[in-house]
């Protein structure tokens, strides 16, 4: 895990919006489906949501004020904010 502090914040933003956090085990059939069908910088829940509901949820934003100013700087330059 990269930046804990700021996604542990982030969780807690996601909790407090109402999402909840699911785990299962699927088939490697809907795995390849799902990694065929994500848009760039999209993860597979945002993905599974969007593919099932017809559209993305808006979700809370990371902060960027949570990461320290160098690790700031690397997701930046890697592209790690999310943009919706």
């Amino acid at each position: 895990m990269k930046y804990p502090k700021a996604l542990a914040a982030y969780r807690a933003r996601m909790r407090m919006a109402g999402f909840k956090r699911l785990s299962a085990e699927v088939h490697p059939d809907l795995t390849a489906f799902i990694e065929r069908e994500r848009q760039p910088g999209e993860c597979q829940g945002r993905c599974l949501e969007r593919l099932l509901l017809g559209e993305a949820r808006p979700r809370p934003m990371f902060d960027r004020a949570e990461y320290g100013e160098a690790e700031a700087k690397k997701a930046s330059r890697a592209g790690e904010w999310n943009s919706a």
